[in-house]
């Protein structure tokens, strides 16, 4: 499996390329032609509803009228103005003038100015005029305009909350189909390859099931009668065994709705735990980062730890035993009390996400050509990236919909139905890989942590990007946004873009770091555009500098996510030989979590002191600092006498 060309998998993604084109394009025309035809089904429905409301403001004029009241003294009149802008949000401007056209009072949104509106008429549709009488006699003229973006405005939030469903069943969808494509067409062509490989080779050790062969039933057929005639013929029959090949695909689907329920809290968890407060002594910046700490320190408790433990269990029984652990802990942080009840139930549920997840990502490695590792670990982070695109994204509309804590029940249920998924389609009888433990080097850890270029990704690539990730994607970002009044659902929409970013670029990268351009110039020009993108926010302010740096910055972490990974084991396994490669990825996932945990404490120590700009700069100054260092000591094309070669 691991240098074998996958004919099955390369008939399943043309088929899933097609498919995702096609959905992509039809959800596409139907949001626009649904937009067209509900802007213009409301638009004279908009007009009734102003001129009722006209209707009535001129009632209660003339009912005070009636009373004896001149218009020009109608006390109060602004004031009254004003309470109904407040009260109907799709009025713009509301206008009381005398029968000589004097005007009595005015209120406005906008930019325009009380009694200091223009005199003129606005003839528009959006504007209703009635006239104002007393015994039969104008006195007055009462004008009404709504306000044409009303509609649109209101319209644009729901198509913004649809277009995050509908990206997110679209993530869903593809995992669904190429499910169903490598069940159907992928894994049993690939499984028929090796079967008529082996025997070409004159080994006859395997058969292949009707159920595992989708519709190639009847040369499945063919070839296990060969072979079992074959061991007849030996007297060996009893040694038959099923065909054994494990695919990635088998744990896509259950591994994206189990990180879609953890994420799901990804736009608003500062702001959650923030708001819980906590003991007299918790700062508001100490509850916010409490959460985000505790799953940090429990994921680097669980770096050195995890890849053993992966590889002690198969990751059907790891994966299936961390789903019930994950929905308690997220009920429990979902009726968490204060911040420090959330940081505690995070952190456990950091514990349980951190197994399941290490031990799908060994799958993956050891399941995938050895010429395809970067693809292999990108494919595995595009599935964990797109389940936080979806929980960040839907977790924003949900958490604006039915609140924080009804958000958190939301994804334990995910949690519980990709549990109920991987019972059914993960394999319980594969298991990684276990010769690289019986074959490892004598050279310690300390070989790979002081060589030159391990020691440049790390410094250079994986600790500022992760500090970049855990303080200004997780913790500033949330609280940044928020002071500036922009609402969960839209916090949750523009995390989301940090993610879309490393979905759409992620595995064109995997694709060419794995050819001729190699990993390292990716690394470099990652870090140094995430390190520009950053630094400018100290000198730009607003909502679209940070929707744009945000998208940077995913653009640039996409480049260095999978990347430094497969660096990372290139490394270890030329400096320490077999097994080197598990040590250096066990060390880089510990080195850059306790890198982001530094910075989070750090900058909840030195925001009250510096303010959020300059910490921001700071990162991005650190990521800038970072690509110099991969430029002097990243890159190494001649072999020293500690490289090993493969």
């Amino acid at each position: 499996m691991n240098t074998q060309k996958q004919h099955g998998r390369l008939a399943a993604g043309r088929v899933v390329g097609w498919v995702a084109a096609i959905v992509l394009l039809s959800l596409t025309l139907m949001a626009f032609a649904a937009v067209r035809t509900f802007e213009a089904s409301l638009e004279p429905e908009m007009n009734k509803r102003t001129a009722l409301i006209a209707a009535t403001v001129r009632e209660e004029i003339e009912r005070a009228i009636d009373f004896g009241v001149p218009l020009e003294a109608i006390g109060g009149a602004s004031e009254y103005l004003d309470e109904l802008l407040k009260e109907f949000p799709e009025l713009e401007k509301i206008m009381l003038r005398s029968n000589s056209g004097r005007l009595i009072a005015s209120s406005s949104r906008g930019d325009s100015t009380g009694t200091d509106a223009p005199n003129e008429i606005n003839t528009s549709p959006n504007t209703v005029t009635l006239s104002i009488l007393r015994r039969n006699t104008i006195v007055g003229e009462l004008t009404i305009e709504a306000d044409p973006r009303f509609v649109r405005s209101r319209l644009q939030e729901v198509m913004l909350d649809i277009i995050v469903v509908g990206l997110v069943a679209i993530l869903l969808a593809f995992e669904i189909v190429l499910l169903v494509s490598a069940n159907m067409l992928g894994k049993p062509l690939d499984r028929i390859f090796t079967l008529m490989d082996e025997q070409a080779a004159a080994s006859f050790r395997h058969v292949l099931p009707a159920r595992d062969a989708g519709e190639l039933r009847r040369v499945a057929r063919r070839l296990s009668d060969r072979a079992l005639h074959v061991a007849r013929l030996r007297g060996a029959q009893d040694k038959l065994s099923a065909l054994p090949q494990a695919y990635f695909v088998d744990i896509r689907l259950p591994v994206f709705i189990f990180s879609t329920a953890t994420e799901i809290s990804g736009a608003f968890l500062p702001l959650y735990a923030r708001d819980a407060g906590g003991p007299d002594w918790l700062t508001s910046e100490m509850a916010a980062t409490a959460p985000l700490i505790a799953y940090l320190v429990a994921m680097a408790l669980m770096a050195p730890f995890g890849g053993a433990i992966a590889r002690r269990f198969s990751p059907q029984r790891l994966f299936l035993s961390a789903i019930p652990i994950t929905a308690l802990t997220m009920v429990g942080v979902g009726l968490g009390q204060n911040a420090l009840v959330i940081a505690f139930w995070h952190g456990f549920m950091a514990i349980v996400y951190a197994l399941a997840t290490i031990s799908c990502q060994e799958y993956a490695i050891k399941t995938a050509p050895r010429d395809e590792l970067t693809q292999a670990i990108g494919g595995f982070l595009f599935v964990i990236i797109g389940g936080a695109f979806c929980g960040s994204a839907l977790g924003g509309v949900l958490a604006d919909r039915i609140g924080a804590s009804g958000t958190f029940f939301f994804g334990a249920g995910l949690a519980v139905l990709s549990g109920l998924i991987g019972a059914r389609v993960i394999s319980g009888h594969v298991s990684l890989d276990q010769e690289v433990t019986t074959t490892q080097s004598d050279k310690s850890i300390w070989t790979v942590l002081t060589n030159r270029r391990f020691f440049a990704l790390t410094l250079g690539v994986s600790v500022p990007i992760n500090i970049g990730m855990s303080v200004f994607i997780w913790y500033l970002t949330p609280v940044v946004l928020e002071g500036q009044g922009v609402g969960v659902a839209d916090i949750g929409r523009i995390v989301m873009l940090y993610y879309l970013a490393q979905l759409l670029l992620g595995p064109t990268v995997a694709r060419f770091a794995d050819g001729k351009v190699g990993q390292v110039p990716f690394l470099i020009f990652g870090i140094f555009i995430s390190g520009v993108a950053i630094s400018s926010l100290y000198f730009l302010s607003g909502i679209m500098p940070m929707i744009i740096v945000v998208t940077l910055f995913g653009l640039g972490y996409a480049m260095c996510d999978a990347t430094q990974y497969a660096q990372a084991i290139q490394i270890g396994e030329q400096t320490c030989g077999a097994g080197g490669g598990e040590r250096a990825l066990g060390a880089l996932r510990l080195i850059e979590r306790l890198a982001a945990i530094i910075g989070l404490i750090a900058s909840v120590i030195l925001i009250p002191r510096l303010g959020y700009l300059t910490i921001i700069g700071g990162i991005g100054v650190l990521m800038l600092c970072g690509t110099l260092i991969m430029l002097g000591g990243g890159n190494s094309h001649r072999k020293t006498p500690e490289h090993v070669s493969e």
